[in-house]
């Protein structure tokens, strides 16, 4: 199992669908571990203020699927934590 993945993602919230770039990592092992990294809109989409502090889902281009809380929010990289399997 890989700790690490950085590329394309789907961040999903509410009804909302955005195209991201993240970098995800984790040091633990098992099934049951919690992860962080950070995730970036495509081009000049930013994330609403609003979505700090919310839940959200990142699905992989493969179709792997993680829950994620978002840490802040705006414009550039966000930081968000995972609990679970890395969805690498």
């Amino acid at each position: 199992m890989e700790n690490f993945y950085r590329g394309p993602a789907t961040l999903l919230t509410g009804a909302a669908e955005v195209p991201v770039d993240v970098a995800l990592f984790t040091e633990e092992s098992g099934v049951e571990r919690a992860w962080s990294g950070t995730v970036r809109p495509e081009g000049e989409q930013r994330l609403w203020v609003e979505l700090e502090g919310d839940t959200a889902r990142l699905r992989l281009p493969d179709g792997r699927m993680g829950t994620v809380t978002l840490l802040g929010s705006g414009w550039g990289p966000v930081e968000v934590s995972g609990e679970g399997p890395l969805p690498t």
